[in-house]
């Protein structure tokens, strides 16, 4: 499938403050590694009912990247998806020799007639814009990915949250060992200078080291193995990220790499300082031997409070049947780390479904979890993160929207939803190409605490060989309220890249 956009030319460009629904996608490249070659395929769906201009913002890294901002503009009809494959080469004719790498703002032009948000977006904000990258490592016997979600720039964080706090940014399930590698990325996004402080911790909690970044206005910087540039060995540990300054708004990012296979897994920044959730949901959890696969997931459970917590967890088989638990219990600022959790915690093989963990009251917890296939030459992973009752959608609520779905002889789709509540729906699921010119619908009934994958859903609904299509997923019925994924496994590899519901 080929897409023609007309786009204007690349331009210089210069840094300064995004509106709040700027999408930053906080790491693109066309770049060499260690034994490794990236690009980064980036996607934009508009999905709203009319034409929507955008100008695509390329900043490259470094100290002087903001002093080298190139920028184009495109528009994007009504529920088209467009494809900006190896984006900083056919786009901005960057990295063809010596390799690039910085963020991408896609940033509206076209008013939408919805209230532009102003606060950090939490829950399901009402956006109509959508944007995604898969960075990838191509080699001559497939890719090893990973999905790089655009950010609003309303999440980015300053110095305190609105009623004062502090605000800190937590990224888990980090490792600098003989098995992986972990990149820190830092991305400015206000155009203004920040001051930040980086924690370390290991798996029994303890701070490992502590030490101050200065970002220029607009700045991108990743500090490849940097705890092994400290001289830090770590197994398991947690990153934290704070602004000190008074001015600046900042995210950040970790891709941690397999040193066998080299296959990059992003984790995802939470905020700390949040409020807490009685419920916390991980999906697409696994023990799984399927002769061409051996799927396991590692969690890890952060009781990010000052007071111990009781959490009761509870595994949803995808096959149905009755549930398991198991008891939890977290002093304070505790990670529990539960390795091959469905084995381990519940005894349970060969099965796959949703964790849910359940507090009397309200906790701030962060739950996450690496669900990988595990061969003998290393490790093919994603990384996915809990999501509450208020990350969900419920009938009343937009349709989650899931970019980069394709299946095809080089990739295959897997499509998961899970039910968060205890509550049944019914949901429906369709499936657009990027000419949004036709679309297929299926409905799917899901009971109470329900989960369901759905193995290479648009070969299912007729449409088999399409490249560069979005799968939105709506509650239709019922009072309950759903999360969804996608699984994209490269045919070659197995390698999965998990893409998050936006």
């Amino acid at each position: 499938t080929v897409t023609v956009n007309i786009v204007q030319p690349v331009v210089p460009g210069s840094k300064d403050t995004p509106p709040p629904d700027s999408l930053i996608i906080p790491a693109v490249a066309h770049a060499d590694g260690i034994n490794s070659k990236f690009q980064s395929d980036v996607r934009v769906s508009n999905t709203s009912a009319q034409a929507r201009k955008y100008s695509v913002i390329f900043t490259p890294s470094g100290d002087d990247g903001p002093q080298h901002v190139q920028q184009t503009d495109i528009s994007i009809d009504p529920g088209q998806t467009i494809a900006l494959d190896d984006v900083l080469r056919t786009w901005f004719g960057s990295g063809v020799t010596a390799g690039a790498t910085g963020t991408l703002e896609i940033r509206p032009l076209t008013p939408t007639g919805i209230p532009s948000v102003s606060t950090a977006l939490s829950g399901v904000p009402n956006i109509s814009t959508f944007a995604a990258s898969r960075t990838f490592n191509a080699t001559a016997n497939g890719t090893f990915g990973q999905y790089i979600p655009a950010i609003p720039f309303a999440s980015f964080i300053g110095r305190t949250l609105q009623s004062g706090a502090p605000s800190v940014l937590t990224l888990q399930q980090i490792a600098q060992s003989a098995a992986y590698r972990t990149n820190l990325g830092l991305v400015e996004g206000s155009g203004q200078p920040a001051s930040l402080s980086i924690s370390v911790f290991g798996g029994n909690g303890a701070k490992v080291t502590e030490f101050p970044i200065d970002l220029k206005g607009g700045q991108h910087l990743q500090l490849n193995s940097f705890l092994a540039a400290k001289g830090i060995e770590l197994q398991d540990g947690r990153v934290e990220v704070r602004v000190i300054s008074t001015g600046g708004k900042v995210t950040a990012y970790a891709s941690v790499l397999d040193n066998q296979t080299a296959d990059p897994m992003l984790v995802t920044p939470v905020l700390l300082s949040q409020d807490g959730a009685s419920k916390y949901v991980v999906p697409g959890v696994a023990d799984l031997s399927t002769g061409a696969a051996n799927w396991r997931t590692d969690m890890r459970v952060f009781n990010a409070s000052s007071n111990p917590v009781e959490a009761d967890l509870v595994f949803y088989s995808q096959t149905g049947g009755e549930p398991r638990t198991a008891h939890l219990s977290l002093a304070p600022n505790e990670v529990r780390q539960l390795d091959n959790t469905l084995a381990s915690v519940f005894g349970v093989t060969n099965d796959g479904g949703a964790l849910h963990i359940a507090t009397p009251s309200s906790a701030n917890l962060i739950a996450t979890a690496r669900t990988y296939n595990q061969t003998t030459g290393g490790t093919y992973g994603q990384f996915i993160s809990a999501v509450t009752p208020n990350e969900a959608i419920g009938a009343n609520d937009r349709a989650l929207e899931l970019l980069q779905v394709e299946e095809s002889d080089r990739l295959r789709s897997n499509i998961g939803i899970a039910e968060v509540t205890g509550k049944p729906v019914k949901v429906r699921i369709s499936v657009t190409p990027p000419d949004s010119k036709v679309s297929a619908t299926t409905e799917l009934d899901l009971g109470a605490n329900g989960f369901k994958q759905l193995p290479q859903l648009l070969k299912a609904v007729g449409f088999d060989g399409t490249y560069n299509a979005r799968v939105s997923v709506k509650v239709i019925e019922g009072d309950g309220r759903v999360t969804a994924y996608a699984s994209v496994i490269d045919a070659i590899t197995q390698d999965p890249t998990f893409v998050n519901a936006q």
